[in-house]
Formats: C-alpha cells, structure tokens, sequence
C-alpha cells in the first residue's frame, strides 16, 4: 500500500513525522507533498523521515517562504502533489 501524505499546515509536525514513520514501519510505501504553510516543516520531515519517505514541495509555495534546496526533497510543483495522489491507495491531509 502506498499512503500520501498532504502537508498544508505547519502545525502537525510530530503527527505527519509519527504517521509517516508507522506506516513505513509497517511496510507501506509513503510519498509525502508539501504546499503553503506546509513547506515550512519540509526540512525537519525529511531529517525526521530519511530513508523513510519520499518527500516533495510546491516550490510556488516555498519560496516566499524562504525554503529552498531542502535536503532529502524534491523542489517541484503541484504536478507532483496530482502524481502521489494518483500513485496512492490512502491520502491524508494535515
């Protein structure tokens, strides 16, 4: 099974970071999209998340943000939010 995780928020790091490391625990794939305010945690997920998760952020949401070149992520746009959604059985959205 494959979960996608949605992060929209910047207020749900340790349960996106808990979910995420269950899941791959349990031996499902997770693919994980960062977008607004969600960006802002890419960096922590993917130190708290490597090896773990695949993780990707809306660069249009980032950069005003001032994230950029987030280790472990890759920089993209909502293409790749439509592919992890259409790629997974489950999705959840913080």
């Amino acid at each position: 099974m494959i979960l996608g995780i949605l992060v929209n928020s910047d207020k749900h790091l340790d349960d996106v970071v808990g979910l995420a490391k269950a899941a791959a625990a349990a031996g499902h794939e997770v693919k994980m999209f960062g977008m607004d305010d969600g960006t802002l945690l890419m960096e922590d997920i993917c130190k708290q998340t490597a090896g773990r998760a695949e993780v990707a952020y809306c660069d249009h949401s980032a950069e005003p943000r001032g994230v950029k070149d987030v280790e472990g992520a890759t920089s993209g746009s909502q293409y790749q939010n439509a592919v992890m959604v259409h790629d997974s059985d489950k999705v959840v959205v913080f």
